[in-house]
């Protein structure tokens, strides 16, 4: 059962959250994705490429971010690098392939952040975003990790700190970033019903 209409934004990031290029990575999905855009007869769902998509997304991290997903139903926006080298048709693909439908189906219209000039830059590409869409102000949670999430640590709002959750590197979205997500969710929620009562 949802606990509110509200629906609240997530920012997600790919690597070290849910891919932790163990045995494939980005680079192995924007091979892929090429081939397919440039050899005729190629396609995503060739056998060739049943490996990739299996084993793109971490499956423990798949099955956390679908729990959310069922419990919160947020909406998506992509913070992950993976926007510098594809665009959302190519993204959505890929998505659809590896069994995260769900993010594909429920982007938000304006479904990636700023791309900005570096790992440091990630806090700074979501504040450009929520500055855009002003109306998810005080609806977001993002999903991160350690490297490109670096600069979070120096994050000036501490009252957006519960609301920031980083994985290990290598490590990805564990039990750990899972219960994080849910108390974050469920906070902006109250705070939602509380912004309408």
């Amino acid at each position: 059962m949802k606990l509110s209409l509200i629906q609240p934004v997530l920012f997600l990031d790919f690597d070290d959250v849910l891919c932790l290029n163990k045995p494939f990575g980005g680079y192995d999905a924007i091979a892929a994705i090429g081939r397919a855009e440039k050899e005729p007869g190629v396609s995503l769902d060739d056998a060739e490429f049943e490996d990739l998509w299996v084993s793109l997304f971490d499956a423990g991290a798949k099955g956390y971010l679908l729990a959310l997903h069922n419990e919160f139903s947020p909406s998506y926006v992509l913070s992950t690098s993976w926007r510098n080298f594809m665009n959302r048709p190519a993204l959505v693909a890929i998505l659809r392939r590896t069994g995260f439908g769900f993010v594909a189906e429920n982007l938000h219209q304006n479904w990636g952040t700023p791309i900005g000039l570096g790992y440091q830059d990630r806090p700074r590409e979501i504040s450009n975003w929520l500055g855009k869409n002003a109306a998810h102000e005080g609806r977001w949670v993002t999903l991160d990790d350690e490297r490109s999430g670096a600069g979070f640590v120096d994050w000036p709002i501490s009252k957006h700190k519960p609301f920031i959750v980083i994985c290990r590197e290598n490590v990805g979205l564990t039990a750990v970033e899972y219960e994080k997500l849910r108390v974050a969710f469920r906070l902006r929620i109250c705070a939602g019903k509380s912004d309408h009562d």
